[in-house]
C-alpha cells in the first residue's frame, strides 16, 4: 500500500513540475495532426481536379486539326511516354491545343515531331488520335 502511495505522489509531483511542457506537447501534436489532414485533403483535391480536366477535353477532330489537318499527318505512333508524329509541314502545328490535350513538351527533329508526356501516355494518345 505504501508503494502505491509513493508512486501516486511521485506521478503527481511529475505532473506539477512538467504541466507546461505536457500541455505544449499535446497542443503541438494536435496542430501537427490537423495540418497533416489539411495538406492531404488539399493535395488530393488538386489531383482530382486535374483528372477531371483531362477527361473533359476536346474531340479527336480538334486535335487532328492542331497538327494541320488529316492531310498533314504522315505517320504517328506511341513509344513509351512519347508520341512520335511525322508531318508534311511542321509550321502548321498548334502547340497550345496539344498542351490542352495533355502534352508537356515538344521535340522537333528534322524528320519527326516528338510529343513528351508526363502522365498516362496511352490516355493522351487515345485522346488525340482516338484509337
Amino acid at each position: 500500500m505504501f508503494l502505491l502511495y509513493f508512486i501516486y505522489l511521485d506521478f503527481n509531483t511529475f505532473l506539477k513540475q512538467n504541466a507546461l511542457y505536457l500541455a505544449l506537447g499535446v497542443v503541438g501534436l494536435i496542430v501537427l495532426v490537423l495540418s497533416l489532414i489539411f495538406f492531404l485533403y488539399r493535395f488530393n483535391k488538386k489531383k482530382e481536379s486535374k483528372k477531371n480536366k483531362n477527361k473533359s477535353r476536346g474531340s479527336k477532330s480538334e486535335y487532328i486539326s492542331s497538327f494541320g489537318g488529316e492531310d498533314n499527318l504522315i505517320n504517328y505512333k506511341l513509344v513509351g511516354s512519347r508520341i512520335e508524329v511525322t508531318l508534311k509541314d511542321y509550321d502548321k502545328v498548334d502547340k497550345e491545343k496539344l498542351k490542352f490535350a495533355g502534352v508537356d513538351g515538344f521535340i522537333l527533329m528534322s524528320n519527326k515531331l516528338t510529343l513528351v508526356l508526363k502522365g498516362d501516355s496511352k490516355e493522351v494518345y487515345n485522346r488525340i488520335f482516338g484509337e
